[in-house]
């Protein structure tokens, strides 16, 4: 990327080449491929530095800053970065008499799922889908006992449950961000083999029960 900037302001962000016009002056796409960032920078447009993206599993992003520094024709930007917050928000007394609370809903009530709420409710939601395509052989089992439950299928249910379980105590454990992250984290050995999977990644697979599958 590249900005254009005049008298050390930013007047224009640029994503890719085209033609553009600066100082009623049409230049063609190729001046980003062909001219040196040093023939860009005499008629103001500088290397555009991004800033760091929020990670959206943490992070949400605020104010952008432009810094320019015209020596070196460069536009530095810095995103503002905030912590997604780990706890539900609740409804106040004060959000009662400001008349912010639906009618459906009262002080104490949550107001803005956490982010432990949320990645609950998303092992919750892989658990169920994993275990929804074998229930049809449940269902069948408890309406005709003399069809067995294959060995593969009672198994891999059995993971399921006892994994998912695992994870949400995780989670329900997690009092900082920084905790929460950790269940994200993957490790791996100097060969670039897994070590550990993360946490959040640890529900089994189905692999071995495709075949049961509906």
């Amino acid at each position: 990327m590249w900005a254009i900037v005049k008298s050390s302001k930013v007047e224009q962000l640029i994503g890719s080449a085209k033609s553009i016009i600066v100082d009623d002056i049409t230049h063609p796409a190729s001046i980003f491929t062909y001219w040196t960032q040093a023939e860009l920078k005499t008629i103001g447009v500088y290397q555009f530095i991004g800033g760091t993206q929020p990670d959206t599993r943490f992070e949400t992003g605020g104010a952008v800053s432009y810094k320019v520094d015209d020596d070196k024709g460069t536009v530095t930007e810095t995103i503002t970065l905030k912590d997604r917050l780990i706890a539900d928000t609740l409804w106040t007394e004060q959000n009662k008499t400001d008349g912010a609370i639906p009618d459906d809903e009262d002080v104490g009530d949550v107001a803005a799922k956490g982010l432990k709420t949320i990645y609950t409710e998303k092992i919750q939601s892989q658990s169920q889908t994993l275990l929804q395509s074998t229930d049809w052989l449940i269902v069948r089992k408890s309406e005709d006992s003399s069809k067995a439950i294959p060995s593969a299928v009672t198994t891999f249910r059995a993971s399921v449950r006892t994994k998912s379980d695992s994870i949400l105590t995780a989670i329900a454990n997690c009092d900082t961000l920084d905790k929460l992250k950790a269940l994200f984290v993957t490790e791996y050995n100097d060969d670039g083999t897994i070590k550990t999977v993360a946490t959040m990644n640890s529900l089994p697979d189905d692999k071995d029960i495709i075949g049961y599958k509906r």
